[in-house]
C-alpha cells in the first residue's frame, strides 16, 4: 500500500467513527425539535435535532452533524422566553405539523425552537421549574448574609 492509500483509509475510518458516534448520541433519546438562531431568512436556518434536558441546561444535537458533542447548549438560568407563534407558510414544509414555534433569548442571542404538543409542555415545564437564584444551594456552611 502506498502512503496516500494509507492516509485515505485513515481519514475514511476516522470519518466513519464520527458518524457512528453521532448516531449513537442521537439514539440515546431526547425530544425531537427543530431549532434556528435569529436573525434568519424567512423559513431558513432551521436545523433538525434532539434536545436533552439536564438540571441547569438543555443540549441540542443536530441530526446532520458529525461533532463529537452537542451543537448548542441552552442554559436554563439565563433563558428568557419571548413569544410563541404558529409556523408561517414558508416553514410548513420544514417544521412538523401542529408544532408551536417559541422564540427565546439567551444573553444577547435570540433563537426559535419548534416543538410538538407534548414536547412544548415538557420544554415550558423545564423552563418554569427552575428554582429562583436565592433557592439554589451554595454549599455547606453558606449563610444568607
Amino acid at each position: 500500500m502506498h502512503l496516500a492509500e494509507v492516509l485515505l483509509l485513515a481519514v475514511a475510518s476516522l470519518a466513519a467513527s464520527f458518524v457512528v458516534h453521532r448516531v449513537q448520541l442521537l439514539r440515546r433519546g431526547g425530544t425531537e425539535v427543530v431549532l434556528r438562531t435569529l436573525p434568519s431568512g424567512r423559513g431558513a436556518g432551521w436545523r433538525h435535532g434532539v434536545l436533552r434536558y439536564r438540571e441547569d441546561e438543555a443540549v441540542f444535537f443536530r441530526v446532520a452533524s458529525v461533532r463529537p458533542g452537542s451543537d448548542r447548549t441552552v442554559p436554563r438560568r439565563t433563558l428568557e422566553l419571548l413569544d410563541r407563534r404558529s409556523p408561517d407558510e414558508s416553514e410548513l414544509d420544514v417544521l412538523p405539523a401542529g408544532c408551536t414555534v417559541v422564540r427565546f433569548r439567551v444573553g444577547g442571542s435570540e433563537s426559535e425552537i419548534a416543538l410538538g404538543g407534548g414536547a412544548l409542555t415538557a420544554f415550558l415545564s423545564w423552563v418554569e421549574s427552575s428554582p429562583p437564584n436565592r433557592a439554589r444551594r451554595r454549599g455547606p456552611g453558606a449563610d444568607d448574609s
